[in-house]
């Protein structure tokens, strides 16, 4: 049995991973950490102490970020990474982070939400309307102190490109074409610069192709999963 971690986005929950759990092969056990601690290392060790011994970690956006952090951190237990939608390098602008957790801290959940909900799915894909009002659904069950705690980590986070050659497990970065986030120049970038790294993407989809995209989310993950002997075939 292969366990498969999965780490939601900024506001999201097991929700995000709703869609593909049940397409995953049969012998991908899959479980949901949600990581909302002050800073990244705080993330990590949430994970980590929630995590089997050994598993495969996925994480989107935020989660994606934690799932980096955490492969680092502890590269004798993460056996695969699969990453959608983050970013390994700084943040761009430190500036718009802190305003972002004030306005959160501030009583701006709702707005701050769905501002960010039109650019998180693309409108123009068959779930697009379906994918931005989940994730006003799980922004609205998180909560905002959860919510100020991964805007204050991601408003923090640094240059992790020099490090990504010490990844040495497989690794797959999914993304969508007309993320708005994460462009999928990033996930290039970083299949490039991890020795076992590889990179697909997926057409007509944006920030969240586990929503978006289901079937062909799991189906790529499976077939890399199986590649890569993490899930071999029954």
């Amino acid at each position: 049995m292969t366990n498969l971690v999965m780490i939601p986005a900024f506001g999201c929950d097991e929700r995000l991973y709703a869609g593909i759990a049940p397409l995953l092969p049969s012998n991908v056990l899959s479980s949901t950490v949600i990581a909302d601690g002050v800073d990244f290392a705080a993330c990590v060790e949430q994970v980590l102490a929630r995590a089997p011994e050994r598993f495969v970690l996925l994480g989107t956006s935020f989660g994606g970020r934690v799932a980096l952090e955490a492969t680092l951190a502890a590269p004798d237990r993460v056996q695969g990474l699969i990453v959608t939608g983050a970013s390994a390098g700084p943040v761009a602008d430190r500036r718009a982070g802190f305003r972002r957790s004030e306005r959160l801290r501030a009583g701006e959940a709702q707005q701050v939400t769905e501002e960010m909900a039109d650019m998180i799915a693309h409108m123009e894909g068959p779930n697009g309307s379906a994918t931005r009002q989940a994730f006003i659904d799980m922004c609205a069950t998180l909560g905002p102190d959860a919510m100020t705690r991964q805007s204050d980590a991601l408003a923090h986070r640094a240059d992790l490109y020099p490090r990504l050659d010490e990844i040495a497990c497989p690794a797959l970065m999914l993304w969508g074409v007309h993320d708005k986030f994460s462009a999928a120049a990033e996930g290039l970038r970083m299949s490039a610069a991890i020795p076992k790294g590889r990179y697909v993407e997926l057409a007509d989809c944006g920030h969240f192709p586990t929503l978006e995209y289901p079937d062909e989310t799991a189906a790529a993950i499976g077939h890399w999963m199986e590649d890569m002997g993490l899930s071999p075939r029954l």
